[in-house]
């Protein structure tokens, strides 16, 4: 019976813990977890972003900028929080062409125009995909649980990311696209246009001079690997192969 009487303060105290370290420990429980949810829609984000770019560059024009904007949303952003630990409202993607800064264009200007001199001595049109720079920017507001509000000073938390890119796959199209766009600053573009006459005679010339038929003036090789460069391939004599 003393014994009993002279416990009951010590069950009391150690209850009296348990309480003040649950009371602890369930919000920092909670806030944890709320933070793998915010990294989880922070990445969403960044993601609805990059994939509203891609996904515009590789349609190449067969949907507009909404349409890859929504898709990106839709796949990104409408399914965060699942858990309900937090909402996420508000969700936006946008689409759009990126202006550069003045200072950026003002250089872009300046070396199309040094270049101006090798552009008249090309026989190509060359020229640089500038306005094909997009910009996506993805947005969300996250709402805190109600259990955390009390101890965050934002309960409202908004994540926004920005992405740009510039696609130019002008050199990818095809061989003969690339070698116009080199040919427009060489001046073998020239020669070859200049030396086109010729070909009708070439068979002619070669029957006193069999070297001329190898003779391949403004010729432009975009694809030539030096062999010393290459690992497992046979070395290719330029001078063999045909104009």
């Amino acid at each position: 019976m003393r014994h009993g009487l002279a416990c009951r303060p010590a069950r009391g105290q150690a209850l009296l813990e348990t309480l003040l370290v649950a009371m602890l420990a369930v919000p920092m429980l909670l806030g944890t977890l709320f933070l793998f949810e915010l990294q989880a829609a922070q990445q969403a984000t960044l993601a609805a972003a990059r994939q509203a770019l891609f996904q515009h560059h590789y349609a190449r024009g067969t949907i507009s900028a909404e349409e890859a904007a929504s898709d990106a949303r839709r796949e990104y952003l409408e399914s965060l929080f699942a858990s309900g630990l937090g909402a996420a409202s508000g969700a936006q993607v946008s689409l759009s062409a990126a202006v550069p800064p003045p200072s950026i264009q003002q250089i872009e200007d300046i070396a199309f125009t040094l270049l101006e001199p090798a552009r008249a001595l090309g026989a190509g049109s060359f020229d640089l995909a500038r306005a094909s720079a997009m910009h996506a920017t993805a947005r969300i507001e996250v709402t805190s649980p109600a259990s955390l509000q009390l101890v965050l000073d934002q309960p409202r938390i908004t994540l926004e990311e920005s992405l740009s890119s510039l696609h130019d796959d002008g050199f990818a199209i095809s061989r003969e696209a690339a070698a116009d766009r080199v040919a427009g600053l060489a001046v073998t573009g020239a020669l070859r246009e200049w030396t086109e006459p010729m070909r009708a005679v070439t068979g002619a010339i070669a029957l006193l001079e069999p070297a001329f038929a190898k003779l391949c003036i403004g010729r432009i090789d975009i694809d030539v690997v030096p062999a010393d460069r290459l690992q497992g391939a046979a070395a290719t004599d330029l001078r063999n192969r045909p104009c």
